[in-house]
């Protein structure tokens, strides 16, 4: 049987272990990105592989019977919607990967936290830890030769977070309402 403290770590570990993977590799996405753009239709792979996720996670929730009330499918349309909002304006195919990286990292985080505190205070949490780990990731850009600090990603950074989080809101009152 797991213990609560176990399970704690467990959960801390994937965050910590997803964030080292992040920080890990800022100096070398760079020259991959640049590589693969000279090489390959990269940004218009990236754009298929961030619409298919969306398609993906849009239809596991319906198979999954979690969208079967107006409330969830409204959210999850509006959630979509700014999913495909952040694609169009975002010109970077690399930035445009921070939905997937940030919206993870705030999933690891919520399922750390919510250990601890209550849904409202852990969504809260998870929120503003994985803004601060986007703000870090910012400025630890800020001392690499190939990168740069920009307000701009730590705000993306931040909205990947909370449409990540979105998506759990949606998956957890779908799985709430399906158990009562």
């Amino acid at each position: 049987m797991i213990t609560p403290e176990r399970l704690r770590r467990k959960h801390w570990s994937f965050v910590f272990a997803w964030v080292a993977l992040i920080y890990g590799t800022l100096y070398f996405v760079r020259p991959v990105c640049t590589f693969l753009q000279n090489t390959t239709p990269f940004a218009l792979l990236v754009n298929i592989l961030m619409y298919a996720l969306l398609v993906i996670l849009i239809v596991g929730l319906f198979v999954q019977g979690k969208i079967n009330r107006p409330l969830p499918l409204l959210l999850l349309v509006m959630i979509g919607g700014a999913y495909v909002y952040g694609l169009l304006i975002i010109p970077n195919p690399e930035e445009k990967l921070h939905f997937i990286e940030y919206g993870i990292l705030a999933y690891l985080i919520f399922r750390a936290v919510e250990l601890d505190f209550r849904r409202p205070l852990a969504f809260l949490y998870a929120f503003l830890l994985t803004a601060a780990f986007g703000w870090i990731d910012e400025g630890i850009q800020h001392l690499l030769p190939n990168r740069y600090y920009q307000n701009e990603d730590v705000l993306l950074n931040a909205a990947s977070g909370l449409l990540g989080l979105a998506v759990i809101y949606v998956f957890r009152s779908g799985q709430a309402k399906a158990m009562a």
